[in-house]
């Protein structure tokens, strides 16, 4: 049987979620006052830089056009925290559209705002190409959703690359980034940007069930880790018994298509995957 989906092996430095836990280390932490505090830095660093022909973001000094004018605004909420993001799009791509809960394979710089670069990779060949997005920090996943996938490309070194990609940049706060932990490159409560550039996207299935992360989001506002339909704290894309029945998803795919969300053995228009009492 041919698999719909791959899983990716999850690779790279510096995009990589926190644990929660790590919150706790800081008690004085405000994460609302801080949201608004980054968003303040970032207004004055997109009013104050450009984006240049060669693709890079550089001081104002003679009446270039801001960043500020070409980004587009993202207002989103993230643990009941309202939040904003800023992208700008190069190019779109002209394959598939990324959502937050893919794995891709990319291009990447990651910055401070002043200037230093904390993280890179610059080759599709590389290890840290892929990325399982789920795992990766809030902002980044965000971030990949802006673009669309290139076209692959066989050169005659019988090498490959991407063409047509999407690309860009994209500016979280650093509620989005690593917060008031931070890392080793990156001080706490830091805003970071990245240039991105997007060569494939795959839909994943973190717990290898048939049923695409995409597709586990069942109330459909994108964010996988909020569904969780036996309610026993794992996530459906992260749990192979989605309904809790004893009964793993993979063989509730009881006509064998390799499908399990069109099985519905009581016809109460829930699939058996999700019906405790199928």
């Amino acid at each position: 049987m041919k698999l719909k989906y791959l899983f990716i092996l999850i690779l790279g430095i510096g995009i990589f979620s926190c644990s929660d836990d790590d919150d706790s280390n800081v008690d004085d932490h405000d994460p609302v006052a801080q949201a608004i505090i980054d968003d303040e830095i970032l207004i004055e660093f997109l009013k104050t830089h450009y984006y240049t022909p060669e693709k890079e973001i550089d001081t104002i000094l003679n009446g270039e056009t801001p960043l500020y004018d070409i980004v587009t605004t993202d207002q989103m909420e993230y643990n009941e925290i309202d939040y904003k993001m800023y992208y700008f799009i190069d190019q779109q791509g002209v394959g598939q559209q990324s959502t937050r809960n893919d794995s891709v394979q990319i291009l990447y710089r990651g910055f401070l705002l002043d200037s230093l670069m904390f993280d890179q990779n610059l080759s599709y060949t590389a290890t840290k190409s892929w990325f399982y997005l789920p795992q990766t920090i809030p902002g980044f996943r965000y971030g990949a959703s802006y673009y669309k996938e290139g076209e692959k490309v066989i050169y005659p070194d019988e090498s490959f690359g991407y063409e047509n990609t999407g690309n860009g940049v994209f500016f979280m706060p650093s509620g989005l980034a690593y917060a008031n932990i931070g890392t080793v490159s990156i001080p706490p409560n830091s805003p970071i940007y990245y240039f991105f550039d997007l060569g494939k996207v795959v839909e994943a299935d973190g717990d290898g069930d048939l049923v695409s992360n995409n597709d586990e989001d069942v109330d459909g506002d994108g964010d996988v880790y909020n569904d969780d339909t036996d309610g026993d704290l794992i996530p459906d894309f992260q749990d192979i018994d989605d309904d809790g029945d004893g009964v793993v998803t993979l063989l509730e795919d009881t006509d064998g298509d390799g499908d399990p969300r069109n099985d519905d053995f009581d016809g109460d228009g829930i699939p058996n995957y999700l019906d405790s009492d199928s």
